[in-house]
């Protein structure tokens, strides 16, 4: 059975940190289990509702009652005061992976929104709690997440239901470190994150000792002493000082030529970075409409391809050209924002980034009506 780190620290947080007294990993429904009636209708039109949504239409693939069985929860805690906590946390070094950033984000609100109808199925006179955390999540995909987690919290979050997401620092400060703070004087073995810092603490204050002092003492650190480099600058002419858009100054001893190339690349990336925000304050535009198309494709699959964006064009005027304008650096151009590479279309690098915000942007203010 393989053993998650991050589940057993869940573990031990919803114990001794939430102060649950029933707490269970790898939580299932089971088959036997026949729920009242008038509960499984409730949270069967809730799944409907879920269904009709806009932002969530293409988040579950089955119907009810198999979503159901399907539901897994990593961390399930009950506490005193009849709160039901539904935890899933995801551990990665390198920050959570699950494919596309949009997968990644469709898989953790799916999990939740599961977690959710099957409280309001098993548990229905109970409050739920349900939570997603990280350890770590990387800034564009933590961005995709909480936006879409502010729609789920503004439209499906209720009295007996609350959404919680849990990451990065929030993550160290709110799950890790209270729960270090409340486990001092625990010594369950059965908790594997417990049992791990313990382990750690027994060296927290290890240092060598003189083997030639009769001292019990531990040897205080001796002062490094540190040789700084010796740095010679390069004698130059002083420069005139640089507008915003120009390259940054060259270091000492470096001379930093722009080339023509490097000029029209510049001068691009300002196009698109004024122009990109302005198409999407008019998504019945060309190359809005193309943009937009392309980014709903991209969600779902991390490689579109021309074939596959012109078939979603097909009302587009002018697709091949059209296309060909947001493809190429030129003067008269619409702006770059595309690559092109073995019949692949990708978002152009300098402003990949710059574009999936944009996007975000305008699909927040789009389901949130403003």
């Amino acid at each position: 059975m393989k053993i998650d780190i991050g589940e057993s620290l869940v573990y031990s947080y919803l114990r001794h940190v939430k102060n649950c007294y029933i707490v269970q990993t790898n939580w299932k429904p089971s088959g036997n289990w026949i729920p009242e009636s008038v509960d499984f209708e409730k949270a069967n039109q809730e799944f409907e509702r879920i269904q009709r949504h806009p932002a969530f239409i293409e988040i579950f693939k089955t119907g009810f009652e198999h979503t159901l069985k399907q539901t897994e929860i990593d961390v399930l805690g009950l506490d005193q005061a009849d709160t039901v906590y539904a935890i899933n946390v995801t551990f990665h070094e390198y920050g959570i992976n699950m494919g596309a950033k949009t997968d990644t984000r469709n898989r953790v609100i799916k999990n939740l929104l599961k977690a959710y109808l099957a409280m309001m199925v098993f548990f229905p006179g109970k409050k739920h709690v349900l939570m997603f955390c990280a350890p770590k999540v990387v800034t564009t995909t933590e961005e995709i997440i909480r936006d879409y987690f502010k729609i789920l919290q503004k439209d499906f979050n209720s009295v007996q239901s609350q959404f919680v997401y849990i990451s990065n620092e929030l993550f160290r400060d709110k799950v890790m470190m209270e729960t270090l703070d409340c486990i001092q004087q625990e010594f369950d073995t059965s908790e594997l994150f417990l049992r791990s810092f313990k382990l750690l603490t027994i060296y927290a204050d290890d240092s060598p000792v003189d083997e030639n002092s009769n001292l019990t003492t531990r040897e205080e650190k001796k002062p490094v002493k540190v040789i700084k480099e010796q740095v010679i600058p390069a004698t130059r002419e002083p420069e005139p000082a640089r507008k915003d858009d120009e390259l940054p100054e060259s270091k000492p001893g470096i001379v930093v030529t722009e080339t023509r190339e490097d000029e029209k690349m510049r001068g691009e990336v300002i196009k698109v970075l004024n122009r990109v925000p302005k198409w999407l304050k008019h998504p019945d535009q060309t190359n809005s409409k193309i943009l937009i198309t392309f980014m709903s494709l991209f969600e779902k699959t991390e490689f579109v391809t021309l074939e596959q964006l012109a078939g979603a064009c097909s009302e587009v005027p002018k697709f091949t050209g059209n296309f060909a304008q947001m493809n190429n650096i030129a003067d008269k151009n619409h702006g770059k924002v595309f690559s092109l590479s073995g019949g692949n279309v990708t978002l152009w690098e300098p402003v990949r980034e710059f574009i999936i915000q944009q996007y975000i942007d305008f699909k927040k203010s789009y389901y949130m009506g403003s």
